[in-house]
This record gives structure tokens, C-alpha cells and sequence, in this order.
């Protein structure tokens, strides 16, 4: 096989892998954005919560009274955390689509170098 040949056969073989990576980064980059949406969900519905519990005043008893703020300082606590799982959340799928943008990016210097190839074999076809 014409040393040509030969870079075409590997140049694909690079094209192949990319796109593989790509797809695969796609994914990642989705179910990363899908949980981020779901964890942004759960910290609103939480604030939501808190933020009720918080302006609830009809409590007349003191057990209610106790119940309530033991509620609210609970719901504090969960707001926070949940919260914090949103933003590391945000920073993983941010991390995941600058993956995808790389791959997306490689991607296409493979195609590049292949159609590059395959000018230069059909410029010069006595050589192959």
C-alpha cells in the first residue's frame, strides 16, 4: 500500500475516533445540563419552602411555635445544601460542554486533515 494510502487509512481511522468522542462528550454534556436542571428545581422548591415557613405567623401555640422554627431552621440547612449541589452542579456541566466544544473541535481538524489527504492522493494519483 502507497505510503498515502496508508496516512488516508489512519487519518479515517482518527476521524472515526473523534466522532465517537464527540458523541460521547454530547452525552455527558446533557445528562450533566439534565441534572443541573433537576438539582435547580429541588433548590428553588426548597427556598420556596423555607421562604413559607419563615413568613407563617397563625402559630399560636408553643409547640407550633417550636415545630415551625425547627422546621424553618431545617429547611435552611436544606436550602443551602441544595444550593450548593445546584453550583456544582452548573460547574460540572459547564466543564462538560468546554469537553464537548474540544472534541466538537477536534472533530473537525480530522476531517480537515483527511480531506487534505485525499486532495493530495488525487492531485498526484501516479504516486499511488
Amino acid at each position: 500500500m502507497a505510503p498515502d494510502r496508508k496516512k488516508l487509512k489512519r487519518v479515517q481511522l482518527i476521524q472515526r475516533i473523534r466522532n465517537v468522542e464527540r458523541m460521547q462528550s454530547a452525552l455527558a454534556a446533557s445528562e450533566a445540563e439534565a441534572v443541573r436542571e433537576r438539582l435547580s428545581g429541588v433548590a428553588e422548591r426548597t427556598r420556596s419552602l423555607a421562604t413559607h415557613y419563615a413568613t407563617r405567623e397563625d402559630d399560636a401555640v408553643g409547640a407550633d411555635l417550636r415545630g415551625s422554627k425547627a422546621m424553618r431552621d431545617q429547611l435552611q440547612k436544606l436550602t443551602k445544601l441544595s444550593e450548593k449541589q445546584a453550583d456544582e452542579a452548573e460547574l460540572q456541566s459547564r466543564t462538560r460542554r468546554e469537553a464537548f466544544v474540544h472534541s466538537d473541535l477536534r472533530l473537525r481538524k480530522a476531517g480537515e486533515n483527511t480531506r487534505e489527504l485525499v486532495r493530495r492522493i488525487a492531485a498526484c494519483p501516479e504516486k499511488n
